[in-house]
């Protein structure tokens, strides 16, 4: 761990040298913090570091048969969110790690729990969510603090989950926030129902999608760090300019090396993740958008302008939204969307292309559709 912070510290100094402060801004930015995803805002805790307690879902646990000693692995504590009828749907009771949950509604372990009422993706519907509200506050029995409390409609907003009172901001760990209860339902004709407010009361959690433990995330900027370099253009008229490049980069290959990982979604070194990944193996020695095949310069990691066409964003060659998680056998940890084997530089409007493709995918699709295109348009001639 010591070997990679000193060369990427090494890298960074170098980069600093050569690029606008902004550039190294985004670098800081956009590799050490989150974005919100689906948590919900009032709870998010508003971009801050990978390694921060965690929120994710039962349906996201139980698509990828995740296990206890899986989410163990999330430093900064785990909540898992029961949405809408999660809580209530009997066959939920019948899986061992869902009981294990339950029982840890609101608890201080670094596995805790909590229950949602509030929108998901692909229902624009408050029907189901005004149905599970009822649902709760009829006198639902939660096992919370040791006892059996029952919820209705007079105490539900004495268990919204909540920073405790006194304890100062706490990024990581469960024992920093009390309750256990948000709901939000918008829509229809009816009254709108929320829990909660914006506040620093609230801020409590970072999306699961976007979690690394420390020394993933200091790999991640191996990663990402190793595209800039590949970004850089050196005269090559200047000797000493190319022997600092060469040293610098070299001392970044051979870490990279190092970082070993061994999962259903990647086996192998960092180093040949980032020398076989189609942004570098489009043009030897250049930096390519794989998505608009257009080359990606160092100057660009300076623009912060969102409406510039060439501000870049950290992509993933495995979309966020596939939402899924692997079990790495050599690092003994669970992968998030963010791995380092799975991100890439892009434009935003790229990003917006992909949508929910793997790299791959996307390749394999756009094949398709010029296939489909030459083929229709050859007919009119």
């Amino acid at each position: 761990m010591k070997q990679k912070e000193k060369i990427l510290g090494e890298v960074k100094g170098y980069l600093k040298r050569h690029l606008k402060k902004t550039a190294t801004t985004k670098l800081t930015n956009v590799t050490g913090k989150t974005g919100r995803y689906n948590v919900p805002a009032e709870l998010y805790q508003k971009r801050t570091s990978r390694a921060n307690r965690v929120l994710i879902s039962w349906k996201t646990v139980k698509k990828n048969n995740l296990k206890l000693k899986h989410l163990m692995t999330f430093d900064g504590g785990v909540v898992v969110e029961f949405i809408n009828d999660d809580y209530f749907n009997e066959q939920n009771f019948e899986n061992e790690l869902f009981q294990y949950l339950v029982n840890r509604v609101g608890s201080d372990e670094k596995v805790s729990s909590m229950i949602s009422i509030r929108s998901e993706i692909g229902s624009s519907s408050s029907r189901l969510q005004r149905e599970n509200y009822q649902k709760l506050i009829n006198n639902t029995r939660v096992y919370y603090q040791g006892k059996e409390i029952i919820i209705n409609e007079n105490n539900l907003r004495d268990y919204i989950i909540r920073r405790k009172p006194g304890t100062s901001y706490q990024n990581k760990g469960n024992e920093h926030w009390e309750g256990f209860i948000y709901f939000s339902i918008k829509g229809g004709q009816q009254e709108t129902l929320q829990s909660h407010k914006e506040s620093t009361d609230f801020s409590l959690f970072n999306p699961a999608c976007e979690y690394l433990n420390e020394e993933l995330i200091v790999e991640l900027q191996l990663v990402s760090h190793y595209f800039v370099l590949v970004s850089l253009e050196i005269d090559k008229n200047m000797k000493a300019e190319i022997v600092e490049y060469q040293n610098v980069l070299n001392s970044l290959r051979y870490v990279l090396e190092k970082c070993i990982y061994s999962s259903e979604a990647f086996k192998g070194n960092l180093l040949t993740y980032c020398e076989n990944h189609p942004s570098t193996s489009m043009k030897k020695g250049e930096l390519y958008d794989p998505i608009q095949v257009v080359p990606i310069k160092a100057k660009d990691f300076e623009i912060f302008d969102k409406y510039d066409d060439r501000n870049l964003n950290l992509a993933h060659d495995e979309a966020v939204n596939k939402d899924r998680y692997y079990w790495d056998d050599e690092k003994n940890v669970l992968l998030s969307a963010a791995r380092p084997s799975n991100i890439f530089w892009s434009r935003q409007l790229s990003n917006m292309m992909q949508q929910n493709f793997t790299l791959e995918e996307y390749f394999e699709h756009q094949e398709k559709i010029t296939i489909r295109r030459k083929e229709l348009l050859s007919n009119n001639d």
